[in-house]
């Protein structure tokens, strides 16, 4: 018979931090995917969550629980920086393209 006491939560802040682990695990999966706009919907979720926490004592800093969820946050963080890198060198090649056609209709007429 599995020993499920370790694993099921047993006060509301734990259950608060399991919420905010899956919910941080999902959104770095969509980023992963490219899918922004989902990760984006989830963020009032996240927030909301944030707030809840902020209302339970801190979990110990070392503790596993509290160090996996500073690691996904920081993972989520990288892959949306990386993606906004990435738009942001489309942006300005988008641009450039446009002002060398702006420049060939000004030069053709």
């Amino acid at each position: 018979m599995e020993n499920t006491a370790d694993t099921t939560p047993s006060t509301d802040g734990e259950i608060l931090l399991m919420e905010l682990q899956t919910l941080l695990e999902r959104q770095v999966r969509l980023a992963r995917d490219g899918k922004l706009r989902e990760v984006s919907s989830l963020a009032a979720k996240l927030e909301t969550l944030l707030s809840e926490a902020s209302s339970y004592p801190s979990p110990s800093q070392n503790s596993e629980k509290a160090e996996h969820i500073r690691r996904l946050y920081n993972e989520l963080c990288l892959i949306l920086t990386t993606e906004k890198s990435d738009l942001a060198g489309k942006l300005k090649k988008m641009q450039k393209g446009k002002n060398s056609l702006q420049a060939y209709h000004d030069a053709m007429t």
